[in-house]
């Protein structure tokens, strides 16, 4: 096997692990590009791995025979297009070290790869960014109850235009917006909850304003020092993204457009600006967002609602927004 994994690698991972998340389009990527060009930081492709981690530990205490479960977890993210298989690791080597080192949980099974991965490349720190992970922080926890939390939050109504454009976004900024008041809420949670050691929340126009400072207050919230290159992302070896991705995540080869933030401003129609303004509510201002001049009565609000969610919904039938993975299902693992 071309690299050694001990217990010692295992417990490095998940000691010194942190985690990148929030809403989609919030410049999560950026983020990544940066921290990854750190000498001793790596983040891989997103993983979406704790979504399905309850499911999965619930399938595991539940199995008779959890070698054979580990087996057919193996085949189905290295045989089927998953967001595991992204990571670019050869499954024999994966499933050889698992059963060297007798892993069979799910969770080991994935602090494993995530191991591995960053064993290749040579980093002592591994991060996983998954934005929408933002909502299974709880599980992450109980898998690294060291693990330091970053969520990233943007301009509600920049974000629904950056779905738009995205070929796997949601069209409909209601929809948007709403997940991102979600978001936001489970935000608040976190802040509350967790110590400021472990959490700690960044918005992308601090990050793009001032990058230089904000990478200064990270570097201290992860315990290494700052370090220049990361202020040159764009000539990074290392893309952080599956090659799928590159026709919306391109933007990270190239230095930091500022102006780009303010395309919504043009792009939306006014209708959707006070549409998402009025889906946000109060946590638009919370968040440090200014209002903008627009507003709708309560009669043309609901109807631009019911006209712009009917696009969420023409979008599903049709399935022209579907990013095309595959993930676990109850019958994978019967």
């Amino acid at each position: 096997m071309s690299i050694q994994i001990t217990q010692s690698d295992l417990k490095q991972t998940r000691d010194r692990i942190f985690f990148i998340v929030g809403t989609s389009r919030s410049g999560s990527t950026l983020l990544q590009s940066m921290l990854s060009s750190h000498r001793d930081i790596v983040i891989p492709p997103e993983t979406h791995f704790f979504h399905h981690a309850a499911d999965l530990e619930q399938e595991y205490l539940s199995s008779d025979d959890r070698e054979a479960l580990r087996n057919r977890l193996f085949d189905f993210w290295y045989d089927q297009k998953t967001r595991l298989r992204d990571l670019g690791l050869f499954k024999k080597e994966a499933l050889q070290w698992s059963k060297e080192l007798t892993l069979t949980s799910p969770a080991d099974l994935f602090n494993l790869q995530l191991t591995m991965y960053r064993k290749e490349r040579d980093k002592s720190i591994v991060g996983e960014k998954t934005p929408r992970h933002i909502l299974q922080v709880p599980e992450i926890l109980k898998a690294y109850p060291n693990a330091k939390i970053i969520s990233m939050f943007r301009d509600p109504r920049a974000t629904a235009w950056s779905e738009i454009k995205a070929p796997f976004g949601s069209p409909s900024v209601y929809v948007t917006t709403r997940r991102w008041r979600e978001y936001v809420e489970m935000h608040q949670q976190l802040q509350n909850d967790l110590p400021e050691g472990q959490y700690m929340m960044l918005r992308y126009q601090d990050l793009i304003e001032d990058a230089e400072g904000m990478l200064n207050r990270i570097c201290d919230f992860l315990g290494v020092d700052f370090q220049p290159q990361m202020l040159e992302f764009y000539n990074r070896e290392e893309k952080g993204f599956a090659e799928g991705e590159k026709s919306w995540k391109k933007g990270t080869l190239k230095p930091i457009q500022k102006n780009r933030n303010d395309d919504w401003k043009t792009a939306l129609e006014p209708w959707q600006i006070a549409l998402v303004e009025k889906t946000a509510g109060s946590r638009l201002q919370e968040m440090g967002y200014e209002k903008s001049e627009y507003s709708l009565s309560f009669s043309k609000n609901l109807f631009y609602q019911c006209l712009d969610f009917s696009r969420s919904i023409w979008a599903t039938i049709t399935g022209a927004r579907e990013e095309g993975y595959a993930y676990p299902d109850e019958s994978k693992f019967e």
